[in-house]
């Protein structure tokens, strides 16, 4: 046994590997017996204390659906077309920056103002930008 001991240091000397590094193959399994069942007991500690689905519905985390599993994919994704397209409508719908300015909802210097409502009664603002001298580029955005 002290001679095995002695070529096992020498082995280890010669691979420059510290001694008492190396340990029997039984406590390799052992450590990881332990370390799987550490796992395990972890898992299973998260499983039982999870949510109620319930629970995950109130919090937004699963939807309230009554369609069978396979189909529930495709209704997310109609209901999400469905959105697309009320947005897009509603977009399409909005004012454009001149019927702001005529509203008076988008405000700027007063003699563009006259010049873009010249242009909405059939005007030219461009005609009206270079003979009146206003500056294009003075906008008065609300603080």
């Amino acid at each position: 046994m002290g001679r095995e001991l002695c070529v096992l240091r020498r082995s280890q000397a010669e691979r420059e590997i510290p001694p008492g590094l190396v340990r029997p193959a039984a406590f390799h399994e052992q450590r990881r017996s332990l370390e799987r069942a550490r796992t395990e007991d972890y898992l299973k500690r998260k499983i039982r204390s999870r949510p109620e689905r319930s629970e995950l519905v109130r919090m937004h985390i699963l939807e309230e659906t009554s369609a069978e599993p396979s189909l529930q994919a495709k209704q997310l994704k109609l209901k999400r077309a469905r959105l697309a397209d009320d947005l897009n409508e509603k977009i399409a719908q909005r004012p454009g920056p001149m019927e702001l300015v005529e509203k008076n909802i988008l405000p700027v210097e007063s003699s563009l103002k006259e010049a873009i409502i010249g242009e909405a009664r059939g005007g030219s603002v461009w005609r009206a930008l270079l003979t009146g001298g206003c500056d294009f580029l003075s906008f008065h955005l609300p603080a």
